[in-house]
């Protein structure tokens, strides 16, 4: 038996529709993402993983997203 509080995907459009969050890496210029880099329900997760590669990787611009609404964002903007 799976528990669906710990439900993750690589479909960005799957993700949509269950209302996951999304770290995604985005273009230099902030236009359109590159890549996928988890989408899953757990928030706490996605904020790991998410300080996990700023700490790695601090040139990187990433998001964690809901959806269309912005939850965190690197950089940080000014």
């Amino acid at each position: 038996m799976s528990d669906w509080s710990d439900e993750e995907t690589d479909d960005p459009t799957y993700a949509d529709r269950r209302n996951f969050y999304k770290v995604e890496q985005w273009s230099r210029d902030g236009q359109y993402v590159l890549d996928l880099v988890f989408a899953g329900s757990s928030l706490d997760k996605a904020r790991r993983i998410f300080e996990r590669i700023i700490k790695h990787r601090p040139r990187i611009r990433l998001t964690i997203r809901q959806r269309t609404r912005v939850l965190d964002q690197w950089p940080k903007e000014a």
